[in-house]
């Protein structure tokens, strides 16, 4: 049998403002159950196994104190993933995944 191709599952890109971010957070809190949230604090280092609340990842995005957060939540039956970047012009950079997804191709 040949080896077929990897399939990987679709990767969701976007920039958002302040006020969009804002309202990602507030939507995080009320329609999904959190599984974690891990802050990213220096440029060189992979993310931090100690996990912070919604608040302050949203906090230290907006002030500058963090790199970047991944989020890890279950909304719909299934498991995603975001991270946030902030971005030099003051937006927010989403990278989003379906976790559930990638288990899938493995």
């Amino acid at each position: 049998m040949p080896d077929s191709p990897l399939k990987l599952p679709p990767l969701h890109q976007a920039a958002l403002d302040a006020a969009t971010v804002d309202a990602l957070f507030a939507d995080l809190a009320a329609c999904t159950r959190v599984l974690a949230v891990v802050p990213r604090r220096a440029t060189r280092t992979m993310t931090e196994e100690t996990p912070i609340d919604l608040a302050t990842a949203r906090d230290g995005l907006r002030d500058g104190s963090l790199r970047g957060v991944q989020v890890r939540y279950r909304y719909d039956g299934r498991e995603w993933c975001d991270t946030l970047m902030p971005l030099p012009d003051g937006s927010t950079r989403l990278v989003r995944i379906c976790s559930d997804e990638i288990a899938q191709t493995v």
